[in-house]
């Protein structure tokens, strides 16, 4: 079991759990590329119905590491990682669930935007403090989610959101206990996956809401602004 991302069964659905509590589970090289390769096998993996995406020790993400040591290819590599990661995720063969306990940041609030379902413990306080530091992400999804309005109030204000208002505003589609945070996730997923059509629908959903677009353009726009703005530097 891998020291930075740790996976496990319930039933048929795959549970993976970031692990890098002494930074609170911040995004650095080697955590983007373990979790891209976790998710990536368990996509092709038969005997997986959906997966649950989370963070040990009740907190989902910091976000990414901006104290990684990295030069300047190594920052626009990362970048392309982040990318990747988003795009695997959102565009998972599966149904994908986040499970979200404590602080969900940055790049740790897009993986789980990416995801189709986000089920929140009342510990959860979520944040997209791109505008803080010009980081262009967040447009592709979170608009789809709770609406342009509200997009614009936490992409604009980089304010964090607590549990109950990211529930009422639809950011959580299920509010639980952090007892049940993960019982309820794993549920939810095997739910969606029990149904036959699900998927069809989720394409549905993505070809009617111009997904494969909008995954597109900020992907330019992140890898743009990591290579002409100097963007996230360690």
């Amino acid at each position: 079991m891998n020291e930075l991302v740790r996976s496990w069964r319930v039933e048929r659905v795959a549970v993976v759990e970031m692990h890098r509590p002494e930074r609170r589970h911040a995004m650095n090289t080697a955590l983007l590329s373990r979790l891209i390769a976790e998710l990536g096998s368990l996509a092709s993996e038969p005997s997986v119905d959906a997966v649950v995406i989370t963070g040990s020790g009740g907190c989902f993400s910091s976000g990414a590491d901006v104290n990684e040591d990295v030069d300047r290819a190594g920052a626009v590599a990362r970048m392309g990682l982040f990318c990747s990661l988003y795009e695997l995720v959102s565009t998972f063969p599966r149904p994908a669930v986040a499970a979200i306990s404590g602080w969900c940041i940055g790049a740790g609030a897009e993986v789980a935007t990416a995801c189709d379902l986000r089920v929140g413990a009342p510990t959860a306080s979520i944040r997209f403090p791109g505008a803080v530091f010009g980081v262009p992400a967040g447009s592709a999804r979170l608009p789809l989610l709770v609406g342009l309005s509200h997009a614009k109030d936490l992409l604009m204000t980089a304010r964090p959101v607590g549990a109950e208002e990211a529930y009422r505003m639809g950011l959580l589609n299920r509010l639980v206990t952090e007892e049940d945070l993960l019982a309820e996730a794993t549920s939810l997923a095997a739910a969606m996956a029990a149904n036959p059509g699900a998927m069809t629908q989720k394409r549905t959903l993505e070809e009617a809401t111009g997904l494969a677009e909008r995954l597109q353009r900020e992907s330019r726009a992140l890898r743009r602004w990591q290579e002409e703005a100097g963007g996230l530097m360690g």
